[in-house]
């Protein structure tokens, strides 16, 4: 055998070692060391899947928001107070140090004049709420004259806020107020009369329609009691100092942020939500195995017979098409695990359920335990579709609903519904899986419906 001499002792003695016995430590060694990068990659997620305990780890999905890890059986949104970013920089700007400052300008979104009949739900006020916003960050794409505004509403009553015993019965019965500043801090109109500089110190201007120019220097801009539309931003980054021009920014990720920091929830409303999605989601489901059906019917569909409601929109799509949707997913993802059906209509729901049961009965179906389904998304009589269910259940089912499709993947949605397409935007920016895939059986032609499906333009 041939030996190694260590040292200076003779041939043969206690301090020569084996030449075996040193490859023997180092195959060792070896070993030891691939096991732990093993290991190590074995405890990483690189965006490609999700800890199956409900917790999404630290280096997750590419497009989830920076609070990581988020529970998937708890609630969570992005924050506005310390989440940074976007939502952040607009929680900056919508609470200054001095409310009551000469200086700090205001845009004050009016309720319409029929305020009690108005039959919008929710996404509809968020989308009027963030295009507010903008506009109010803006100045109206002219910033740089005297800077942003503050973005308030006034305190008339808000159609799905009726009868609230958890504030107001306005917005904020159910969500965090747009800015700490309050109306007392806004200069009045001392005339009813819309259109012009109200008074003659160029304090106050109330719009005829929420498109028109207005003196940037006026302290108080009131919008439109008669217009229910709003201004559209095309300089939608410039309040935010970044460099570089629109093109070179996301505007998805700008949308998103506008309707996040308006859905913010109060905190009695964080626990509901968080109460029934600790009921509805299994503790074992995977987001990237996941597809969100959505469905929106109801008063949502032409030639519907529900009283109070907004006209019907849609040639709803029937739920046979819902279902290839689910299949042509299964086809291209066989992993798939999950189906999370949720929608306004308690018929179509279960009815579709029962599809996916009898077709597709290798899919677990999760949906929205004590789910209200009203029957309705319009937000002028949400009391009077279910017996004995108030407003403010309501509100929280159909949040919880988004809140469960932020869990999922995939999509199959109509786009002509702005429900619907919402929850797809928000799952690209804040949701818990990465490469959000949808197929629109109800396409519509604008750039949210682009956002939905593509996520840009």
């Amino acid at each position: 055998m041939t030996s190694l001499r260590i040292g200076g002792g003779r041939p043969g003695a206690h301090n020569t070692i084996s030449i075996c016995l040193l490859k023997g430590i180092l195959l060792v060694s070896i070993l030891s060391l691939l096991l732990f990068n093993y290991t190590l990659l074995n405890n990483l997620d690189f965006g490609y899947g999700s800890s199956r305990s409900g917790v999404i780890t630290t280096m997750g999905a590419a497009t989830n928001a920076p609070h990581n890890p988020k529970s998937i059986t708890s609630y969570w949104w992005p924050s506005a107070e310390d989440g940074g970013g976007l939502i952040g920089k607009i929680h900056a700007i919508q609470n200054p140090e001095d409310c009551a400052s000469s200086t700090t300008k205001f845009l004050v979104w009016q309720s319409m004049k029929n305020n009690e009949k108005d039959t919008r739900g929710l996404t509809a006020w968020g989308h009027a709420g963030s295009t507010h916003l903008l506009h109010a960050l803006s100045d109206g794409d002219l910033l740089e004259v005297s800077g942003s505004r503050i973005l308030i509403t006034d305190d008339r009553l808000w159609p799905m806020a009726k009868g609230c015993t958890h504030g107001p019965e306005t917005r904020e019965c159910y969500f965090e107020p747009l800015t700490k500043c309050k109306l007392s801090d806004v200069d009045p109109p001392t005339s009813t009369s819309s259109g012009g500089v109200v008074g003659g110190d160029k304090k106050v201007h109330v719009l005829n329609k929420n498109s028109d120019e207005y003196d940037r220097a006026v302290r108080t801009v009131y919008t439109s009691p008669n217009d229910l539309w709003f201004r559209i931003t095309k300089r939608k980054y410039s309040w935010t100092g970044l460099p570089g021009k629109e093109t070179d920014h996301s505007a998805i990720d700008i949308t998103a942020a506008g309707l996040a920091y308006y859905f913010r929830p109060r905190k009695w409303l964080r626990k509901e939500i968080d109460g029934r999605i600790r009921a509805s989601i299994p503790a074992d489901l995977d987001p990237m195995r996941t597809v969100g059906v959505p469905i929106r019917r109801s008063d949502k569909c032409i030639g519907h017979r529900l009283e109070g409601s907004a006209g019907g929109e849609l040639d709803c799509p029937p739920l046979e098409k819902y279902l290839n949707g689910v299949r042509s997913f299964l086809d291209f993802d066989p992993l798939i695990e999950n189906v999370i059906v949720t929608s306004e209509d308690s018929t179509a729901c279960h009815e579709f359920i029962w599809m996916l049961e009898r077709e597709l009965p290798g899919l677990r179906v999760v949906r929205n335990v004590g789910d209200v389904q009203q029957g309705t998304g319009s937000g002028s009589k949400l009391e009077a579709y279910v017996e004995e269910s108030a407003n403010a259940n309501v509100v929280a089912s159909a949040l919880t609903s988004m809140h469960l499709h932020l869990r999922a993947r995939y999509f199959v949605i109509t786009s002509k519904s702005t429900w619907t397409s919402t929850i797809p935007v928000f799952a690209r920016v804040y949701g818990f899986a990465s490469q959000i895939l949808v197929i629109d059986i109800g396409p519509n032609t604008n750039t949210f419906a682009d956002f939905a499906r593509k996520g840009y333009q």
